[in-house]
């Protein structure tokens, strides 16, 4: 068996940041949304809605750390999907005069894609 290469280690450390941080930061617009829609019903709905999805999404995300920690193919899947569409996303940044932001986004997508189908990443995840 294979030990865990340390691009993964490095990737799932970073997804579970991000899970992390998606839950905070919805937690915190739970407890500051009447603030944030000052008496808009329909702002303080779709602010609520906004939190709980990205509490979800969230969990989500920690639980895709997990299995990219545990070698799961299915993992690795779903990250790579992410960071396909990320780059899209870049790409759509260049288009709209968002060029410093897109180039981040797009180099950042493709370094998490090339850390998960190194050699040994390959092989971490093909003896799982």
């Amino acid at each position: 068996m294979n030990p865990r290469p340390g691009s993964v280690t490095f990737v799932a450390v970073l997804t579970y940041i991000n899970g992390i941080l998606n839950i905070i930061g919805g937690i915190l617009v739970l407890f500051t949304r009447d603030r944030m829609a000052a008496g808009n019903g329909g702002a303080l709905a779709g602010i609520t809605t906004g939190a709980i999805l990205s509490i979800l999404l969230g969990i989500i995300v920690v639980i895709v750390a997990r299995g990219l920690l545990r070698g799961s193919s299915g993992a690795r899947a779903v990250v790579t999907i992410v960071m396909i569409i990320d780059i899209l996303n870049g790409l759509l940044m260049l288009f709209t005069g968002q060029v410093a932001s897109g180039i981040i986004q797009i180099l950042w997508s493709l370094l998490i894609i090339v850390l998960l189908y190194t050699r040994r990443a390959n092989e971490f995840f093909a003896n799982r």
